[in-house]
């Protein structure tokens, strides 16, 4: 016995091939237009990526404009607030590296065996404020040995915003 019928349920789908072909539209246009100042800023570049990168959204102007474009989406409601960084983090990665903005670059992972076979980091057992500034330092120091300096900056901001007193620290060793 069937209670709902084949029509219904194709009615149902259809519904929401509707949605989901919406979304795709409207992503694809949010990308076109992030594209565009992605391009604008390509043009205005005027030295080495990494000199007209340098620094963060405080002491960057370039920086801050992209910034206050996400941080304005975010304000409202079109976007998370976790959303906007890894906007920000992707349009920077495609900025560095030349290539079209993609809003998930940030979260496209090395997958050479090399990556996989390197151990992880120890278990944290207790720590304290000055460590916790200690290791994010070093994450930043990382971050621009590898190469990626719009995400150390991405980092850096997000320190200074959400942690009272952040200083970048020398580590001891």
């Amino acid at each position: 016995m069937t209670i709902v019928s084949k029509t219904l349920v194709s009615s149902v789908f259809k519904a929401f091939e509707g949605e989901a072909a919406a979304v795709a539209k409207a992503r694809a246009t949010q990308d076109k237009a992030i594209q565009a100042v992605l391009d604008a800023m390509l043009i205005a570049c005027d030295k080495p990526k990494e000199l007209f990168m340098k620094g963060n959204a405080k002491t960057n102007e370039a920086r801050a404009e992209v910034k206050a474009i996400f941080d304005g989406l975010v304000e409202k409601k079109y976007i998370s607030k976790s959303s906007g960084v890894s906007y920000a983090c992707a349009f920077w990665i495609a900025f560095e590296q030349g290539i079209p903005f993609q809003r998930d670059l940030n979260n496209k992972s090395d997958d050479t065996p090399k990556a996989k076979a390197e151990p992880k980091a120890g278990k944290v057992t207790s720590t304290s404020r000055t460590d916790l500034d200690k290791t994010l330092s070093k994450a930043l120091a990382q971050a621009r040995m590898l190469g990626l300096t719009d995400f150390a900056a991405d980092l850096l901001d997000h320190c200074i915003e959400s942690l009272d007193g952040f200083k970048e620290t020398v580590l001891d060793k």
